[in-house]
């Protein structure tokens, strides 16, 4: 790459700047420091500009055009039948009314999430990933920190309005198929509410990263707005500052200009944080370069459980000292008592680590119950794809429960020493995240069912429940016990042509089985729209569907190393026929000599 070697061009070019020397300042002393940061500046505008010319370079205009074409495509082909899936007409009146009065509530929780997360970012050196580069020479160098990091913020900044954009975009396109009206206005209130939410939150980590907000006054504001923005959705307190800003979405059904007031405080937020961000902690920069970098490099190898492990790290995400049920903290028996021997040493274990989450955890797994709850609400209600995101919601939280069982992964050598067969093992490690998964999805169907109080829905709701636990868990397991592709695969070097496909396969098999766990809910809501077939009868039929799956991913758990090794024996000795074959043809076609 072109980069090596950049780095200390840039350190020699931008210190060999001349730094005026310490004194009085004067007329002419302020000036030659200005001209002094000026030629700085410039020149490492020039080395930035002569590495991208770099880079570009070495890409071919033709590659780079059929890969817009391609990603184009694609895109256009996904909401187009997103648009087609989306409910089966417009909703009615009481529909209409209810999303003019509670929609807004919604949208401005999501925002307050998103704020949440902003701030929290900031407070630990986010939300700018600079390189390693950037931070060991550029900002270290005489030069205006301000001025070497304004360009990132900026890139940063286009680069999460332009995908906010895109969803936005997509969204009011989606609802213009269920609410009515016209799909320009809908996709224009669309693209302000989703460009003002992630300016919100890319604003606030600006300011909370240039200002170095501490964290636990950074996470105190994002949940207290959190709380209030849930507590409005629920009609237990006065209207929240982001439920202004939800109304703007809804603009094609109700005009309110009070919706305008959020936004400028956007555009305040994003200019202060822009023009704060040279205030940025160089440690805390440096911390998350090195450790972001290893999470790119994690996200080219798809080892999922190396991105997770790495995200903790960099949120600073530590176990708590102390259990939250239970004062002891550690396994060391009290003096004068025996140890005392578990008969359930895995299941033990497995809670020890469940009681000593901490906070920030806990919070996240409910926000995605009960962004869970609200979509599979949704889907209840007709809007079809989105039981696509409360399952993608239910799988993400499992990647969190299912933590026991990922440990054991991340010590392979420690999993030899046990006197136990490693499969064997891992399904005893299954009982505790189904177990501790089942207050998330607990909490998704309050969620659910407070959005639409109703005695059906209760029902719906609690029949629902097991099957979207188990689901759910069994998408992450397959997730965490697939790992990363291994370097040399037998069957793809065999068969090249499929490489593709399985590498797909990999990617969607796991959230697809998460995802499966709402059939039950899709399954009821046919009942209930075809009278002739019966609630009991075929909700039985999709839970017995999702059981029968888990079963399934058991097996494979329990016989995974088993299945590998016949395989890996099955491929051995296909090859070694073939090599005896291809010997044999080769002394049949070798020409007899003749004898002396």
């Amino acid at each position: 790459m072109p980069q090596r070697g950049e780095a200390t061009v840039a350190s020699t070019a931008v210190s060999s700047v001349a730094v005026p020397a310490a004194g009085p300042p004067s007329a002419s002393g302020r000036d030659a420091t200005a001209a002094t940061a000026a030629t700085a500046a410039g020149v490492l505008a020039e080395l930035r500009r002569a590495r991208r010319k770099q880079r570009v370079a070495e890409i071919h205009w033709i590659d780079a055009l059929y890969q817009v074409y391609i990603t184009a495509l694609l895109s256009l082909v996904a909401v187009l039948v997103l648009s087609g899936l989306t409910g089966d007409g417009k909703v009615g009146a009481d529909v209409v009314r209810q999303a003019v009065n509670r929609g807004p509530a919604v949208l401005g929780l999501a925002a307050a999430v998103m704020l949440l997360i902003g701030l929290r970012s900031g407070c630990r050196g986010g939300p700018l990933a600079l390189e390693k580069a950037d931070v060991r020479h550029v900002l270290l160098s005489p030069i205006d920190r301000g001025a070497a990091l304004r360009p990132a913020a900026l890139r940063q900044l286009r680069f999460s309005l332009f995908a906010a954009f895109v969803v936005g975009a997509v969204a009011g396109q989606l609802a213009v198929r269920r609410l009515g009206g016209s799909g320009a206005v809908w996709v224009l209130c669309g693209v302000v509410f989703a460009v003002a939410a992630v300016g919100l939150a890319v604003g606030a980590a600006l300011v909370a990263s240039g200002r170095r907000v501490h964290p636990l006054l950074g996470s105190t504001i994002g949940f207290v707005l959190v709380a209030w923005s849930l507590t409005d959705l629920l009609g237990r307190a006065p209207t929240a500052p982001l439920t202004f800003l939800g109304r703007a979405a809804l603009w094609p059904l109700r005009f309110d200009a009070l919706a305008l007031v959020p936004m400028a405080v956007v555009v305040g937020l994003v200019v202060a944080g822009v023009s704060a961000v040279s205030g940025v902690s160089l440690e805390a920069a440096e911390r998350r370069t090195a450790l972001v970098g290893q999470m790119k490099f994690a996200v080219t190898l798809q080892d999922l459980r190396t991105v997770l492990v790495l995200r903790r790290q960099l949120a600073m995400e530590l176990p708590r000292s102390k259990p939250w049920i239970g004062g002891q903290t550690g396994t060391r028996p009290a003096r004068g008592r025996r140890a005392r021997v578990s008969r359930v040493p895995v299941w033990r274990r497995g809670w020890r680590g469940v009681l000593r989450w901490p906070a920030a955890r806990v919070a996240r797994l409910v926000v995605l119950a009960v962004g869970a709850g609200l979509a599979l609400r949704g889907a209840w209600d007709g809007t079809t794809p989105l039981f696509l995101v409360g399952g993608l919601a239910l799988w993400i939280a499992a990647l969190d429960v299912i933590e026991p069982l990922a440990q054991e992964t991340d010590h392979p050598g420690r999993l030899d020493a046990y006197p136990m067969e490693r499969g064997q093992l891992m399904v005893r490690h299954l009982a505790v995240p189904m177990a501790a998964m089942l207050p998330v999805t607990l909490v998704a169907a309050a969620a659910a069912v407070l959005a639409g109080p109703s005695t059906r829905a209760l029902q719906v709701a609690a029949l629902a429940v097991v099957p979207a636990t188990l689901a759910a868990v069994c998408g992450a397991v397959i997730s965490v016990l697939m790992g990363a592709p291994k370097p040399f695969d037998t069957l793809s070097m065999t068969a090249p042509e499929i490489a593709g496909m399985r590498t797909l396969l990999r990617t969607t098999w796991p959230p697809l089985v998460a995802v499966l766990g709402t059939v039950p809910l899709l399954a009821a809501r046919a009942a209930m729209q075809h009278p002739p077939l019966r609630f009991a009868t075929v909700e039985a039929a999709a839970g017995l569907g999702v059981l029968t799956l888990t079963l399934l991913t058991l097996g494979w758990v329990r016989f995974r190393d088993d299945i590998h090794a016949w395989w890996a024996q099955l491929a051995a000795d296909a090859k070694a026929t073939q090599d005896a074959k291809a010997a044999a043809r080769r002394e049949r076609t070798q020409p007899e000599e003749l004898d002396p």
